[in-house]
């Protein structure tokens, strides 16, 4: 008869779980207010984009490519959609639809250009990131739009089903919608292979470039949907809104188990990577611990989340036990 394996907990699988557990008991242990309801919320709400936001560079991550200009698009796409409600009277549902589309057309353009160039993601958008900078800067004449229409606002401030934020229901549908596409479609599919190989995945019949322009377009418009929220959060509208957004992205991604060349990752981890992140700084702000001591703690955090990450608890355990007999 054949027995079935005895499975094994596996670190890797709940390290970041476990790096969250530990650091939201430790922040309420050493301060108060960190678990008041208030605070809890407020971490939710300013992350809520970013979690889309995140969303977007997983995608470009998972099939193998990366996108430094992800903030510059945000702000391309708010200063276009500030000025189509001020200065051209545009129905917020056109502004909207804009934002949106601005950003998926600049992050298709990145992919397209990568392909003409035949160079590499990351050193194409470190050129297209200046680009959009410019004309953001430039059409908007590095004013900051102040007196956003209310019905917009309302995106980023408002409460609906009783008392709960739009601004998290939104992340939350995205989400459950990234997770089903990625992890339950054919194109989901073809975004791990195509990540994982290029070449393979060509063999095996993919369009490899058809697949990559599709994850750049489909990540651009959940930077748009970023762009959005924050802007709608915020109330106004810069050329330097959004800004170091794509680095937090990355930074997630990573901590999140989504390795650079792409091929793998799952999208629960990069948003509660996200949060680990947001609730780093909350935390350490709260116990009045100082701005460089900040910067060691979350390198210390990252490294031991990186750590746990790469070892199987249980293969440790059983060759300590080894060592020891």
């Amino acid at each position: 008869m054949n027995q079935a394996k005895k499975k094994t907990f596996s670190i890797q699988d709940y390290a970041l779980l476990i790096l969250l557990v530990i650091l939201i008991v430790g922040f309420g242990l050493m301060s108060p207010n960190f678990l008041k309801l208030g605070n809890i919320r407020n971490i939710l709400l300013q992350n809520a984009h970013v979690a889309v936001g995140c969303m977007a560079v997983a995608i470009l991550m998972i099939s193998g490519g990366a996108d430094l200009s992800v903030g510059n698009e945000i702000a391309l796409g708010s200063v276009v959609g500030a000025i189509l409600m001020q200065n051209y009277n545009a129905p917020v549902w056109a502004a909207i639809v804009a934002m949106i589309a601005v950003c998926s057309l600049c992050s298709t353009f990145n992919m397209l250009m990568t392909q003409v160039l035949k160079g590499n993601t990351m050193i194409v958008t470190l050129a297209t990131m200046t680009i959009y900078s410019g004309i953001a800067y430039i059409i908007s004449g590095a004013k900051n739009f102040h007196n956003l229409p209310r019905s917009f606002m309302f995106i980023g401030q408002g409460r609906v089903l009783g008392n709960i934020p739009l601004n998290i229901i939104i992340a939350a549908v995205l989400f459950v919608l990234v997770a089903i596409g990625l992890s339950k479609t054919y194109m989901g599919k073809k975004l791990y292979a195509v990540g994982d190989s290029a070449e393979a995945a060509r063999l095996a019949g993919i369009n490899v470039k058809a697949t990559q322009l599709a994850a750049f377009a489909v990540a651009g418009m959940l930077v748009g949907v970023c762009c959005v929220m924050l802007t709608a959060r915020a109330g106004n509208a810069t050329a330097t809104t959004g800004s170091g957004i794509e680095f937090t992205g990355i930074t997630a991604c990573v901590l999140g188990g989504i390795p650079l060349k792409g091929g793998s990752g799952k999208l629960w981890k990069v948003i509660i990577a996200a949060y680990i992140l947001d609730i780093l700084s909350n935390g350490m702000q709260l116990i009045g611990m100082s701005a460089y001591a900040q910067y060691i703690a979350k390198g210390v955090v990252m490294l031991l989340s990186i750590g746990m990450s790469n070892y199987n608890l249980a293969e440790l355990l059983r060759g300590q036990k080894k060592q020891a007999a």
